[in-house]
């Protein structure tokens, strides 16, 4: 027997502090503290949600996993994308590896154009949008 998943639901991060990782993630992604975080009596963990109300993480005090690749990746479109990218490099985005994130560090998957990032915990990170050609026009005209 097999089930259908209708869509991804949330994902636990793990950070140093959850309440600075809301202010952070708060700040890039947008994202805001769910108000049924409330009703978690004592635990300092946090739910977080996006502009719209709809839940999509939990921030936990800890270290995140350091066994593979554990990147959560965020859908937007194609024009929050291109806002994003003609707002690098930012000081508080950093690339994965060295240095902070570029303009040009965008990847062309043909289907879709990602960044790839870190939170300040380490936390892989990634923004996504499926508005390919869009994208890809910004880059030509921007392109020196």
């Amino acid at each position: 027997m097999g089930i259908k998943v209708s869509a991804l639901d949330h994902v636990h991060i793990y950070v140093a502090d959850p309440q600075t990782a809301a202010d952070w993630y708060g700040r890039i992604l947008g994202l805001q503290i769910h108000p049924s975080s409330t009703n978690l009596k004592g635990k300092k963990s946090l739910y977080m949600a996006t502009p719209r109300g709809q839940y999509c993480a939990t921030f936990f005090p800890g270290k995140p996993p350091s066994d593979g690749d554990h990147t959560t990746a965020f859908r937007v479109p194609g024009t929050t994308f291109i806002d994003f990218g003609e707002d690098l490099p930012d000081p508080d985005i950093s690339a994965r590896g060295d240095g902070l994130l570029q303009t040009r560090d965008a990847d062309d998957h043909g289907l879709a154009w990602s960044y790839y990032f870190q939170d300040p915990d380490g936390n892989h990170l990634e923004i996504t949008t499926y508005d390919h050609q869009r994208v890809r026009d910004w880059f030509r005209a921007v392109a020196p």
